[in-house]
């Protein structure tokens, strides 16, 4: 099978999927009743709206706190042209139900013109995906896996697949891996970029091992991951003797669990800042009502919301 069979079967069994009725969705009650207007007015290009590990799972909780994200997303003035997630889109098994639900909750940010590109984490399933966002899966730069590049004026993004999918459907593989064609295609993409680019995956660097690719890169100015559901960054040197390090930052989750929030990614014109809106933080679910608020939660969150993340466009030796 061809790149162009493949891509033109997802488009063919994901027509339902993007035809699906608002009215269906078990969301309805919660959503703003404005959400279903048009936004107008102008868009920041260089805004970025990063999440992770949306972990979607109807009748849960997860919908509400997504839909808090793009509420806040809505409101923004000027709207930011781009939002990018980082994967773990569905809950644990990656069913088509998460996928549709999922769809429902993202759908006003496209109704207002954001482009939502999303990646693939170690909960999703990639056929699920496509059936229900096939102009998404059609875009993929590569065969069988979803790979995704975001262009912005003054950066570029790119968003690897390191979902190792098991042939249980009732289980899932935690650890990531990016395959030997992503690596070739990462390697020869990257060899002659000069605009500034952010490569990012939903898992560490440890596991996807592309840092050596990255660090081929002068251009590269970070890496993107979540998966950990907590705000980290890090700033790993290449090698003893050379004065080039390498931005890493850890995206929070949207509501699962862990540290409970989003980022906002200004893009400058020599370097960016991310900046994290983190909301609160649980462990391992929501607390019920009347339950009391643990006081290191109410702490984490604190100390968390607000805090910075900068990368240089510009990288030593």
């Amino acid at each position: 099978m061809n790149r162009r069979t493949f891509l033109g079967g997802l488009a063919a069994i994901g027509l339902q999927g993007s035809l699906l009725s608002v009215s269906a969705s078990p969301l309805a009650p919660m959503m703003s009743p404005k959400r279903r207007k048009k936004v107008s007015g102008k868009f920041d290009e260089d805004l970025v709206i990063l999440m992770s590990d949306m972990h979607v799972l109807p009748n849960g909780h997860t919908p509400g706190y997504l839909t808090r994200v793009v509420n806040e997303v809505l409101a923004m003035r000027p709207l930011p042209r781009n939002v990018i997630g980082l994967g773990d889109l569905a809950n644990l098994y990656g069913h088509l139900e998460d996928y549709e639900c999922a769809r429902q909750v993202l759908a006003p940010l496209e109704e207002a013109g954001i482009k939502v590109t999303l990646g693939m984490g170690n909960h999703d399933r990639r056929e699920n995906f496509a059936r229900v966002f096939p102009e998404k899966a059609v875009t993929t730069r590569l065969f069988d896996r979803m790979v995704f590049v975001v262009e912005t004026p003054r950066a570029d993004f790119i968003v690897l697949d390191s979902l190792q999918e098991s042939p249980d459907l009732g289980k899932w593989i935690t650890p990531g891996s990016i395959n030997q064609e992503q690596m070739d295609w990462l390697r020869e993409t990257l060899r002659n970029y000069k605009k500034p680019v952010f490569v990012a995956a939903h898992h560490h660097l440890e596991e996807t091992k592309v840092l050596p690719i990255l660090r081929e890169c002068p251009s590269c100015c970070g890496y993107l991951f979540g998966h950990e559901h907590r705000w980290r960054t890090d700033s790993p040197v290449f090698q003893w003797g050379q004065r080039g390090i390498l931005r890493t930052m850890c995206l929070p989750s949207t509501g699962y669990w862990g540290d409970i929030g989003y980022v906002q990614l200004r893009l400058g014109e020599d370097h960016a800042v991310a900046t994290l809106h983190q909301s609160e933080y649980f462990f391992n679910y929501p607390l019920k009502e009347g339950e009391e608020r643990p006081l290191q939660w109410t702490l984490n969150a604190q100390d968390n919301d607000g805090a910075h993340c900068s990368f240089s466009y510009q990288r030593p030796g």
